[in-house]
């Protein structure tokens, strides 16, 4: 009697919360920053809670193996924290932030800075007095690759965007304004990237009225408009790079807005298709939850170890997981718990030295820590008798065949009826199917991707289970959009 091995998976959640912080970003409105700001070693999250009865910069620090203590605290007047660096390339931390002061009241962009080597970055050394008052994302990035990080400021209460520079210690020039022709207001963190493969960079900036534009540089302080168009959506808060999460040797850039009357998230990943041009690969529309979203940021980064990135999408009531299944091919993987309000979501750099990055989702004044379980779909070997089952094709988009062949003849007559029962990632049942058994060595049955009222089920990874009598058999499949 032929003899083959079995698979039998467990099925349970491919992610665990490692970790959590009483404290976070405020209704998702700012970031939160990941650095050893104090070089002692330790990873620190560096988080604004602008609020009562207090405004503050919490400074929490990771003491292995399972510990985070607060380590210090700052006291700017009303902060809106959006990234960190050392911008000025003197060797310390500084923290780039909206903010302000009581008497008389300012609100504009302002840099801290770690006083010393061994300290926070807890005093302001910089501040824009020049401009418009209301600041809304703040990004760095060395766009013109002089080696100095530029600090691009969305100005919201107008359709400018200002580019500032180091020009010596603790001191900033701007040396760039972007003005759209555009009836909306810019809104957005900025994506950044060579993405059309020419040696300049380019970024990425979102509009409130669905609108996105694509800057390049040209030069050393030099920059020009490439592309502005609409997109079917509203409020694009979210715009971020993705480091080639397809395997075509291109950066992808995302696009997130949100539709207030349906509470709808729309995501777009683009791709560029030659010089200065671009295309929407694979979008998604996806379900918010809550028509009072502020906004949230995402990133992208590997999260399951496999050396190759994941879109980590911040979507109001979830955390989409998004993986590609080939070449501008993506689906939802995972899904993670957000917060209703908007939350910032990192991707770390193993903060803990097990080989596996870390997902941060930091909002409602709240913060977890997440990290992937390779054990989330075990596996186990046990030499059975049993059969072969094939599924095909995989991927697939609208239907897949799933085939039964018995090894042996002598249990033809065994099986009346085969159960195929389809579950999705975290376990639960979504599918059941009957396989006729009767005096046959292959039965055959095609499934079309819906659950069991006939509604089509979202992309991702789904197992398919089927019980031939005493033996039981599963297949992962990946449903692709």
């Amino acid at each position: 009697m032929t003899e083959c091995f079995l698979l039998l998976y467990i099925l349970t959640s491919g992610f665990t919360l490692k970790w959590s912080i009483s404290q976070g970003v405020l209704e998702g409105r700012g970031r939160i920053c990941i650095q050893d700001s104090d070089r002692d070693g330790n990873y620190d999250f560096v988080f604004a809670h602008d609020g009562y009865p207090e405004s503050s910069i919490y400074y929490y620090e990771l003491q292995l193996p399972n510990s985070w203590q607060k380590d210090s605290v700052a006291y700017p007047y009303c902060p809106l924290l959006w990234d960190s660096g050392d911008f000025d390339a003197d060797g310390f931390y500084d923290l780039v932030m909206q903010c302000g002061s009581p008497s008389p009241y300012w609100v504009g962009m302002t840099v801290f800075e770690s006083p010393d080597s061994f300290s926070y970055p807890i005093q302001e050394v910089w501040r824009d007095t020049v401009g418009f008052a209301l600041v809304t994302p703040i990004c760095a990035y060395d766009i013109d690759q002089d080696g100095f990080a530029e600090i691009v400021k969305v100005i919201g209460d107008t359709t400018d965007l200002d580019i500032h520079e180091s020009t010596n210690d603790n001191h900033y020039e701007r040396i760039y304004r972007f003005t759209a022709g555009a009836s909306h207001s810019p809104m957005s963190t900025l994506a950044f990237g060579d993405f059309d493969l020419d040696n300049q960079n380019e970024f990425v900036l979102g509009y409130s009225g669905g609108e996105y534009c694509i800057l390049e540089c040209t030069g050393n302080n030099s920059y020009q408009e490439i592309t502005f168009q609409q997109l079917p959506t509203a409020n694009i808060k979210d715009c971020f790079s993705v480091p080639d999460a397809d395997g075509d040797s291109k950066l992808e850039f995302v696009v997130k807005g949100f539709t207030v009357f349906n509470a709808r998230i729309h995501a777009f990943i683009f791709e560029a298709t030659g010089d200065n041009t671009y295309e929407i690969i694979k979008s998604f529309d996806l379900a918010g939850g809550y028509n009072l979203y502020g906004g949230g940021y995402s990133e992208a980064g590997d999260v399951d170890g496999d050396s190759i990135p994941e879109i980590v999408l911040e979507a109001c009531q979830s955390i989409y997981i998004i993986k590609s299944a080939g070449n501008d091919s993506f689906y939802v993987w995972e899904t993670l718990p957000g917060n209703l309000t908007g939350s910032s979501v990192r991707v770390t750099n193993d903060l803990d030295g097990n080989g596996l990055n870390e997902i941060v989702v930091s909002g409602n004044n709240q913060t977890r820590i997440y990290e992937y379980d390779p054990g989330g779909v075990t596996e186990e070997a046990s030499q059975v008798q049993a059969g072969k089952l094939k599924v095909f094709p995989n991927p697939f988009r609208e239907k897949i065949t799933i085939r039964w062949q018995k090894t042996d003849s002598r249990q033809q007559k065994t099986d009346n009826k085969l159960q195929i029962n389809i579950y999705n990632s975290a376990g639960q049942l979504v599918r059941f199917l009957t396989l006729p058994g009767n005096n046959s060595l292959l039965s055959t049955i095609v499934w079309s991707g819906d659950d069991n009222a006939g509604r089509k089920l979202p992309p991702g990874v789904y197992f398919i289970h089927l019980q031939a009598g005493e033996y039981g058999i599963i297949s992962k499949v990946t449903l692709v959009r």
